[in-house]
């Protein structure tokens, strides 16, 4: 009885063809959006004299920003044969939540504190 708990375990990782689980929820923001947002945002607030919010806006006035965001998008299921996802970043409580959760949250930030950025 006791190894029917332990495979009980082990075995919720796995699904009934052996192959392992997919993690749920919405997938992580991939490291390298993560460090050319934080490292844009630093080059802005630096060149600018700008706090941290305001280059936050100053980027998402940016062209280029809906395709350094297509990545991130394209891993959700929701949003991988539409568009959608352009009308969403253009969402003002989006772009709140998201430099709040992804942004000011980000582990990165530590570590990229430790590096000289050159501009």
């Amino acid at each position: 009885m006791g190894n029917d708990k332990v495979r009980a375990g082990i075995g919720s990782l796995f699904t009934s063809r052996g192959i392992l689980r997919k993690p749920k929820g919405q997938p992580r923001l991939d490291i390298g959006i993560e460090f050319v947002i934080y490292g844009k945002l630093l080059q802005i607030s630096k060149g600018r004299k700008l706090t941290m919010w305001k280059a936050w806006h100053q980027l998402l006035l940016h062209k280029k920003f809906p395709d350094l965001m297509k990545p991130h998008f394209m891993k959700m299921k929701k949003y991988k044969n539409s568009n959608a996802w352009r009308e969403k970043i253009k969402d003002p409580d989006w772009q709140n939540d998201y430099y709040k959760n992804n942004v000011i949250k980000s582990q990165l930030i530590k570590r990229l504190d430790e590096i000289d950025f050159v501009y």
